[in-house]
């Protein structure tokens, strides 16, 4: 049994018909080959080759590496490490995927110990990873913070915990069928507009306004603090109206288009809550990205009104059968409360595990 590991390339152009391109497009299916067991046989998880790419093409803002695994010549695992050029320059975040058939063999080992050396060579001392899982029976993994748990004899699991990983927090994975929900949507809608006098809701699909790019820069910051962290290590981002841009200009480079809504306060003009999804087509899942309000605007239903509006926009984009998937802190009880009430059911859990690396150089 042979096992080797080296860093991938990012192809120089997308489909460029280079052994490196042919490599890379491998390695997404293996991606896509775990994930579709671990969600017992459902592909929509799965990426395109372009959405990789896209992906790794743009990396101004964090340094990706990518790793293939090889047994005895065949390409069965992925491993990714994720380094920010900007803030927290002692964490990475990590993600190692072997081949259900390809397990139990050293491969994944064989990754994590090259993923150590890139950690080293970088000064990363802190180390996270998501995990995500379906729902079900058996034993299971308690959160620290009290809210939510993981399957205790999931792989994955095993594997973190024998490298020395703890698990810090659990977020609830919650799927809303947007055809279902159309005539709540509206009620809700109504009912909470009276909350919001001396606000205005407004929504664009693509890159947003240039007038508007700073101050959705200061919310995407306050995000980084705002959300629930529980034990995870993290510190402010910083953004500008530049990075913004960059985000949107990779969402185009993967094939995705972006639908925004924000809350406006009328009296000053300054935006004070946003929301985003991201469409890859209409027959796969819509992601719901970042939701904040501003803390001093708390309490009106802003959090509720952009989410209705940017869904009202989803449902003229896709009239059938859209899909929409978020992820929140099993903590965070008002955004879930928020979602509940639109539709969201929970259809899984995401472990989010942290090390310590105390032998680190």
């Amino acid at each position: 049994m042979t096992i080797e590991v080296r860093e991938l390339a990012v192809p120089a152009a997308y489909d460029d018909g280079t052994q490196e391109w042919a490599t890379f497009a491998e390695m997404v299916e293996v991606r896509n080959a775990v994930l579709a067991h671990r969600w017992g046989g459902d592909a929509s998880h799965a990426i395109t080759a372009r959405e990789a790419y896209g992906t790794a093409s743009s990396q101004d803002d964090e340094r990706l590496v990518y790793l293939g695994g090889w047994l005895d010549g065949r390409l069965v695992a992925r491993g990714f490490v994720e380094l920010s050029r900007h803030e927290a320059l002692h964490i990475a975040g990590v993600d190692v995927l072997v081949r259900p058939d390809a397990r139990r063999r050293g491969v994944g080992t064989a990754l994590w110990r090259t993923i150590e050396g890139i950690l080293d060579a970088d000064g990363r001392t802190t180390v996270q990873a998501w995990v995500d899982h379906r729902t079900g029976d058996g034993p299971v993994l308690e959160a620290p913070t009290g809210f939510g748990s993981v399957p205790r004899d999931a792989s994955e699991v095993r594997f973190l915990e024998n490298l020395g990983f703890r698990l810090e927090q659990v977020e609830r994975m919650s799927e809303l069928r947007l055809d279902e929900a159309i005539e709540q949507l509206e009620r809700l809608r109504t009912q909470a507009l009276p909350h919001a006098r001396g606000y205005a809701i407004r929504t664009w699909t693509g890159r947003t306004p240039p007038e508007l790019l700073e101050q959705l820069a200061v919310l995407h910051q306050r995000m980084s603090t705002d959300a629930p962290a529980a034990g995870l290590d993290h510190e402010e981002e910083a953004w500008d109206a530049g990075r913004v841009e960059r985000i949107e200009e990779i969402e185009e480079r993967r094939g995705r288009e972006m639908l925004r809504a924000v809350a406006i306060h009328e009296a000053t003009g300054r935006l004070v809550a946003f929301t985003t999804l991201v469409v890859a087509s209409p027959d796969r899942p819509v992601y719901q990205h970042d939701t904040l309000v501003h803390g001093e605007h708390r309490g009106h239903r802003l959090g509720m009104l952009v989410k209705i509006a940017n869904l009202l926009a989803l449902a003229e984009r896709i009239p059938r059968g859209a899909r929409v998937l978020t992820w929140n802190a099993e903590e965070n009880r008002p955004m879930l409360g928020v979602n509940e009430s639109l539709g969201f059911r929970a259809i899984g859990y995401e472990g989010a595990w942290q090390l310590v690396r105390a032998d680190a150089p």
